[in-house]
């Protein structure tokens, strides 16, 4: 009886001995199967390309509606003009969108990410946004055209463009030189209405006879330096006006001498004047430099009537000294 108990737990121990050799057997070949047979950047492309292109169609929605993401980075404000009422920028425009038939998970890719240049927007499906309001814009081409597409494997699209557009400012020079000046830039699907892309941003939807399309707008407001104005009118036009203050110092009697002073000071006022606004648009309103400028001019004319009534005060006056001393002779 006891040596067969012997024998059943020699068995056992075999029995247990052999499994877990055979796990520790097994583990080396199992456990990292998929870091080495994973799919490398070609295999993912040519599935991409050519398999995925057989059953892929690229004008058809991925999503009803497909929601795409907007980033904008800025990369330069190259220009802004009050004559055209309008400026320019270089800036990055990012999409995010997700397309299910994009996916390759099930290949277990060795990279994250799958990166292309613009020739893939030819075989898959695309947003087709644009800047709505801009008057012009195109995609930077030095070296080569700005443009590249990432495919992650979960099927989510990144696109990225450099463009360079022109968009339209509300101008407003009440408050010249210390103004601000709003741009805008509108962003949104040319093909695809509200009910097929939805955009994300926060702004009000525009309505068309098609129905609604999502839009994202971009302000840009520019505050203007106005150090400029200071030293070029604000300064020389204070001296301009005391310079008219002058002739009252002179006597009432030096009429040829005040005139010249305060007509050469009405005549600096008006080029400084003239100077400051040739390179602003011709608005219908009045601005805050004008009122600075037209109270300047004032106050020098009023210089010149203050002459004049001195003048024709005096004149009388020796007229009047004239007549009495010849009628004290008569007398």
């Amino acid at each position: 009886m006891r040596s067969s108990r012997v024998l059943v737990l020699l068995l056992l121990h075999s029995a247990l001995l052999a499994v877990l050799l055979h796990v520790i057997a097994a583990l080396p070949h199992s456990l990292p199967y998929h870091h080495q047979y994973c799919a490398n950047d070609t295999d993912v492309m040519d599935h991409l390309l050519m398999e995925t292109a057989l059953r892929y169609n690229r004008h058809k929605l991925p999503s009803q509606p497909v929601t795409v993401r907007i980033e904008m980075w800025v990369q330069e404000v190259t220009s802004v003009s009050e004559l055209t009422q309008d400026f320019e920028i270089d800036l990055y425009v990012n999409e995010f969108w997700e397309d299910p038939a994009l996916n390759y998970e099930q290949l277990y890719p060795c990279n994250r990410n799958l990166s292309f240049d613009h020739s893939i927007q030819q075989s898959i499906w695309i947003p087709n946004t644009c800047f709505v309001n801009s008057k012009k814009a195109h995609i930077h081409s030095s070296p080569f055209r700005n443009v590249f597409f990432m495919i992650f494997p979960n099927g989510s699209i990144w696109s990225c463009w450099r463009i360079k557009s022109t968009g339209p400012c509300l101008l407003d020079l009440l408050k010249f030189p210390m103004d601000s000046m709003s741009c805008l830039l509108t962003f949104e699907s040319y093909n695809y209405n509200i009910n097929e892309v939805r955009m994300r941003w926060n702004e009000p939807n525009r309505k068309y006879a098609a129905g609604l399309w999502d839009e994202l707008t971009v302000s840009f407001t520019f505050r203007r330096r106005y150090g400029w104005y200071i030293l070029q009118g604000y300064i020389p036009t204070y001296f301009t006006i005391f310079i008219s203050w002058v002739p009252f110092y002179l006597g009432p009697k030096a009429i040829p001498a005040r005139t010249m002073i305060g007509v050469n000071a009405l005549l600096a006022m008006t080029f400084q004047f003239g100077n400051i606004i040739r390179n602003l648009p011709r608005v219908s309103y009045v601005k805050a430099i004008d009122v600075w400028v037209l109270s300047g001019m004032t106050f020098i004319f009023a210089s010149l009537i203050e002459l004049a009534m001195i003048g024709f005060m005096g004149r009388n006056e020796e007229r009047s000294i004239v007549k009495l001393k010849q009628l004290n002779k008569k007398v």
